[in-house]
């Protein structure tokens, strides 16, 4: 019995040592497709540093009329439209402020323990028959292998009965749960508010940079922090969505 005991052992840590071996994306994969095969879920997995992603079909995708079930879809970017498009209006704005304050807080943080918080949140999206329901959102932040910052984004959609009430920092260590508190001045500074707003006027660096009395290169490493920051690829990327959310005219 101890015989076959340890030949079961030593099989399970050589198919594990197997699977870790695997490519760090491939791995992060197999965990999102995991969940979309658990919990019936829509589990997308984004790769920032090559704004790609993986976008795995749960049976629930029926509902919304997205995807075929048990199928996957990748696509060359972070944020995921198809699924976007099905949020209702009002939820919209209200989904990306909280996902950009997450962003800001993990990526900003010093602390490798940030990456054990999710962030939790609620919103209706519409369906195939364009009834609206509410669907549950957890996102997930991980680091890559001798990477500095976050590499990778999982988010997971659930069917749920009903509005949470607001969005939620959850801690998978210490199951410690608390309201998340949005501050638009946060996402953006003011001074990047208003290079921002100049960019979107046609301004160019040079004049920028005349204007706030600063060098270009200051205000071109502005123009880096406020891509970073609203998690696009240029700074038009940054004007549209910036005037999407409201943070300028």
């Amino acid at each position: 019995m101890v015989e076959i005991d340890d030949r079961l052992s030593k099989k399970f840590h050589q198919q594990m040592d197997g699977v870790y071996a695997q490519d760090e994306e491939e791995r992060l994969c197999l965990v999102a497709q995991s969940y979309s095969i658990c919990e019936n879920s829509i589990a997308v997995l984004s790769n920032l540093r090559t704004d790609k992603s993986h976008i795995f079909f749960g049976k629930s995708c029926e509902i919304l009329g997205l995807g075929k079930s048990n199928t996957t879809q990748t696509v060359d970017s972070v944020w995921e439209e198809d699924i976007f498009n099905r949020i209702h209006p009002d939820d919209w704005k209200k989904r990306c402020l909280q996902e950009l304050t997450f962003f800001r807080m993990v990526s900003s943080s010093h602390v490798k323990e940030m990456f054990s918080w999710y962030l939790e949140n609620t919103m209706r999206m519409c369906g195939k028959n364009g009834e609206y329901h509410y669907w549950r959102h957890r996102i997930f932040y991980f680091s890559g292998s001798g990477q500095q910052g976050i590499s990778y984004a999982l988010c997971l959609y659930n069917l749920t009965p009903e509005d949470s009430g607001g969005a939620y920092l959850i801690n998978t260590m210490t199951g410690e749960r608390k309201l998340l508190v949005i501050d638009e001045n946060h996402i953006l500074s003011e001074r990047e508010k208003f290079i921002l707003q100049m960019i979107q006027n046609g301004k160019s660096s040079k004049m920028i940079a005349d204007r706030l009395e600063i060098s270009k290169h200051t205000v071109d490493r502005h123009r880096q922090n406020i891509i970073a920051k609203l998690r696009v690829n240029n700074t038009t990327e940054a004007c549209h969505q910036a005037k999407r959310l409201g943070l300028i005219d």
